[in-house]
């Protein structure tokens, strides 16, 4: 068998309609039920988010499908290969559902295995199947904010958190059910409940969750950098949690968890700087573990341009690669630690292209002096990825003891559109997909065989050959800094929370 087989001959599933196949952006979750598994799909992500920042505003021809239909979808495929892709759900018109964030089998009260997919649209809404054919949205009025954010199964029950897009402030929220179609939602977390402790519980938005040593984890974000906490026991009580690690793990610039998995008796946890403006001014993510007594060391991380000297693994930040924005996922499979990127360098040229489409526009805001000196940076850096043919497209790395990495491909599994390594699943019969974001051509969707793989060591050719790179940025990082959030300056800052 092939390290990597790509099961998706026409990116994004759609082979009867191409421009609906290549709105499937992302492969946003993944699961499995009897002989198939099943993708939900992420829809025209780069486009929703140019479309918040300016509505109305022209799309670059990179990015833009016509007609555009942002109804979400739910592709299945038999794991012996010998059915294709079907698509089994579409979101309803005027639903608002863009995206199948998260999706999980679990089995309620020990029965039939159930599939249940969670949305990101106006209202987080939680759609069920027994069969994989037939799915229902199921009925709420416990469920608030408008994204979901993670699930998890414990102790038979499914737990979920949301967030809030439009009110920052809402914090914490996080849900439980053993069956939501039967049993509605209970809301864990009321810092209105008599006697609430905010030393006591997580009160930011939570973005990621992890079952680790029998409690759950959950990462945070906070105005003072990210943070990990756990319940004291098996499942949720109120002022019965306890905060492991704050202040953004070292540097308060750290304020997103993108991906938690567990390896070896460790929780590892990653985190990315501050979003949009780490899109449009690349700085690498940082990755932590967790052992079983709460102590936590830096793995991957330091300075965003330099190699580091305080990490176990002696990689600075994106794995000594400030293009790594961030870890996308992170899983354990047959004794061996996987990290995926998403690697930011596959949008210089969408950012390039979207200063020249909006160029009038951001004259008129921001100046035409400004305007050039954006756009000339930007059409340098795309030149010289070009010219050192710099591997653009996703990174997956490797190890075999959670401190030492090696690099199994830097190039998107040879497509340079493949950006980020969205999703790591594996099924019930331990054979491992990774689902691919993609919104240039559409997603793919891969089955993996580590068994052949031949990983090269990390080292720092990427940081050798970015040195030019990183000397632009750095050279101009105050006016980057300065004037890339009067450009965004009315994106709503949820909005990096729905899409990435």
């Amino acid at each position: 068998m092939l390290s990597f087989k790509n099961l998706t001959p026409t990116n994004g599933f759609d082979s009867n309609d191409l421009n609906n196949a290549r709105q499937n952006n992302y492969a946003w979750s993944m699961s499995d039920l009897g002989d198939y598994i099943y993708v939900g799909t992420g829809r025209n992500i780069p486009v929703n988010i140019i479309s918040a920042i300016v509505p109305g505003a022209p799309l670059p021809a990179l990015i833009r499908p016509n007609p555009i239909d942002n109804l979400a979808e739910i592709w299945r495929y038999r794991k012996d290969g010998s059915l294709p892709w079907e698509r089994v759900y579409k979101a309803p018109a005027n639903s608002g559902i863009i995206g199948f964030r998260y999706m999980i089998t679990h089995r309620p009260f020990g029965g039939n295995p159930c599939l249940y997919a969670a949305t990101v649209g106006p209202k987080p809404q939680v759609l069920k199947s027994t069969n994989g054919v037939n799915w229902y949205i199921l009925p709420d009025t416990i469920l608030q904010g408008n994204s979901s954010r993670a699930m998890v199964v414990q102790k038979g029950k499914i737990y979920m958190s949301t967030i809030s897009e439009q009110d920052q402030s809402a914090g914490a929220m996080l849900y439980s059910s053993p069956d939501p179609e039967f049993y509605p939602w209970e809301s864990l977390i009321n810092p209105d409940a008599p006697g609430f402790d905010p030393t006591k519980n997580p009160t930011g938005p939570i973005w990621n969750m992890e079952v680790f040593n029998n409690r759950i984890y959950v990462t945070v974000s906070d105005p003072n950098g990210a943070q990990v906490w756990r319940t004291n026991g098996p499942e949720p009580k109120l002022n019965d949690w306890t905060l492991i690690v704050d202040r953004g793990f070292g540097n308060p610039a750290n304020v997103i968890t993108l991906a938690t998995g567990v390896f070896k008796d460790h929780l590892y946890v990653s985190v990315t700087k501050d979003l949009p403006l780490s899109w449009l001014i690349p700085r690498g993510c940082d990755i932590i573990r967790i052992n079983k007594r709460d102590e936590w060391e830096l793995v991957v991380g330091g300075n965003p341009f330099l190699p580091a000297s305080k990490s176990a693994s002696g990689l600075g930040s994106g794995f000594n690669n400030p293009f790594n924005v961030y870890a996308w996922q992170i899983r354990e499979h047959k004794g061996k630690l996987l990290i995926t990127t998403f690697d930011d360098s596959s949008n210089m040229q969408l950012i390039l292209d979207t200063l020249l489409t909006n160029r009038v526009a951001l004259e008129e805001r921001i100046g035409a002096t400004v305007t050039n000196i954006l756009i000339g940076i930007y059409r340098t850096i795309v030149e010289i990825l070009n010219a050192i043919r710099y591997p653009i497209g996703f990174d997956l790395y490797t190890s075999t003891d959670g401190i030492h990495f090696s690099t199994v491909f830097l190039n998107g599994l040879n497509n340079r559109n493949n950006y980020g390594g969205r999703i790591l699943y594996e099924d019930s019969s331990k054979n491992l997909y990774l689902g691919t974001a993609n919104p240039f051509e559409g997603c793919e969707v891969w089955k993996v065989n580590p068994k052949d793989w031949n990983p090269r060591p990390c080292n720092d050719d990427h940081y050798k050959a970015l040195r030019e790179i990183r000397n632009i940025i750095v050279k101009n990082f105050r006016i980057m800094n300065e004037n890339m959030p009067a450009v965004l300056d009315f994106i709503p800052r949820h909005f990096t929370q729905k899409f990435c």
